[in-house]
């Protein structure tokens, strides 16, 4: 992927290689800059900054729209001949429970001079759950036959939406599993909450009313993964029957 942004008299450029990222994986590329004057140009720092951004801030203009994660000093004090171009690598980790991509918002690569939050080149990095949380939902789908809606990223978790197979024996209650997930120092956190129907006496009649149950669970290294490294799929299994054990109905309506 490539952007350019001008800041006359300099041109900047932003290359990437891929154009979609998971978590936890390296992002690298280039950045050159170019004078496009005949005389010498000055610039007191060149910096790419990944930053989390809300769509809608970003379009209406907001100040103080962007959240930054990381700062790459690509050079200090630097100065061009006229006409002269430079073109500096980078490479940094995105973090493991780095934001991902969705309807309201997105990780971005800004680029440019000391005031590049404000007035600087911007590139969408999208990001995408790393392998290991996607293999931790799919046991959930394929195991458990519950069907997995779009996951968003709120407020640090990634969340997901999880509806129990229709007609299902075991869960007649359960309306739904909202499941956050997360990496932090290399233990897996977990989170479910689950909306549950339950019946409440109002005077002589018997409503249905929703109520939310939480599970909280973090899992280490030597429980998601196998001696193998790949995940452990059965530990995952165990787990969620965990969690959804506290959602079984002692009642059935």
């Amino acid at each position: 992927m490539r952007s350019t942004f001008f800041d006359r008299p300099l041109e900047y450029q932003l290359l990437t290689a891929k154009e979609e990222w998971l978590q936890g994986e390296p992002i690298e590329g280039k950045l050159s800059i170019r004078n496009m004057n005949d005389e010498r140009v000055s610039t007191s720092t060149v910096d790419v900054l990944l930053a989390y951004g809300n769509f809608r801030k970003i379009k209406a203009g907001e100040e103080n729209c962007w959240s930054v994660l990381h700062l790459e000093n690509i050079q200090k004090d630097l100065s061009l001949e006229g006409n002269q171009q430079l073109t500096y690598d980078w490479r940094f980790n995105l973090p493991s429970d780095a934001p991902i991509t969705d309807k309201s918002g997105s990780l971005f690569l800004l680029f440019g001079g000391g005031d590049v939050l404000d007035r600087g080149g911007r590139l969408d990095v999208r990001t995408k759950m790393m392998e290991l949380l996607q293999s931790f939902l799919q046991t959930f789908a394929t195991q458990f036959q519950f069907v997995q809606k779009s996951p968003k990223y709120k407020d640090g978790w990634t969340e997901v939406q999880l509806d129990p197979p229709t007609g299902s024996r075991e869960f007649p209650n359960l309306e739904h599993v909202m499941c956050y997930l997360r990496m932090v120092e290399h233990n897996l956190e977990l989170k479910y909450r689950c909306k549950i129907k339950t019946l409440k006496k109002n005077g002589e009649s018997v409503k249905v009313r929703g109520k939310n149950l939480e599970v909280s669970q973090t899992m280490t290294s030597d429980d998601y993964l196998q001696t193998s490294g790949f995940p452990n799929r059965s530990r995952f299994r165990e787990m969620i029957e965990t969690a959804l054990s506290e959602a079984k109905p002692t009642v059935v309506f």
